[in-house]
């Protein structure tokens, strides 16, 4: 089952995993597997090829949507709890993060994991750049859940 929040600048989706944190944990840190794990089609591939391993990595990822066509984003690893939490910030190459992020948080239930994604805009300051947000909404972040889980399946 599947639950939601949202508020005007976030959006909060969990759901229950048939797999442990730490095997859990594992996919979300490897970039290679991010377009499997994305219901938007926006994420294509990494350009980084390796694990996220702590606080304050960048890994880069070739990027798509219909606004903007190609493109590539540099994201800033801003929570790193092994097997507990993983998120990042993206921004430009080159440039410091946009003020969105993407947060998992992950809890031991049982013999599987709640895992919890949140996407936030709240930090998005710049109107013309506001008007581009949510970039996927609460579906979407719903069946990402879903694609992780089928994944670790």
């Amino acid at each position: 089952m599947t639950s939601v929040e949202t508020t005007d600048r976030s959006i909060q989706v969990s759901r229950t995993i048939d797999a442990p944190p730490e095997r859990t944990f594992a996919l979300i840190a490897d970039p290679d597997r991010h377009p499997d794990l994305d219901a938007s089609g926006m994420v294509r591939a990494s350009r980084t090829h390796l694990a996220i391993e702590e606080l304050g990595d960048v890994f880069t990822m070739d990027m798509h949507n219909e606004l903007f066509g190609d493109y590539t984003m540099e994201n800033h690893v801003v929570v790193y709890e092994p097997d507990t939490a993983l998120g990042w910030a993206p921004g430009g190459v080159g440039d410091p993060p946009a003020g969105h992020t993407w947060i998992y948080r992950l809890e031991p239930v049982g013999d599987g994991t709640r895992v919890t994604l949140t996407y936030d805009w709240s930090g998005i300051t710049d109107p013309e750049m506001l008007q581009y947000f949510p970039v996927i909404d609460a579906d979407g972040l719903a069946a990402s859940l879903d694609l992780l889980a089928e994944a670790l399946a």
